[in-house]
């Protein structure tokens, strides 16, 4: 695997705790043990799919019973919301 923004070939796969605004923007919530890239030359980041991934789960999974602070993997776990649109 090579760095997507430098092409360093020496990146490792790694964690990160990270901080994320909810979809309402009126709060945020700590995620930690979230995938990352760790690049000598960039630093410790997290991919563009995660990032959208976890957009994604937080607009359209129930979050509320994980409270302010939760695991990467809880959130993959988290119950989707009804979609009241579909029937």
């Amino acid at each position: 695997m090579t760095c997507p923004w430098c092409e360093n070939p020496n990146v490792q796969e790694s964690v990160k705790d990270c901080y994320w605004i909810m979809p309402d923007g009126k709060r945020a919530v700590q995620i930690k043990d979230v995938p990352a890239i760790a690049c000598p030359s960039c630093g410790l980041f997290v991919t563009e799919a995660t990032s959208q991934n976890i957009d994604d789960r937080l607009y359209w999974n129930d979050v509320t019973a994980l409270g302010p602070a939760f695991t990467y993997e809880e959130l993959l776990k988290a119950p989707r919301l009804k979609n009241w649109f579909l029937k």
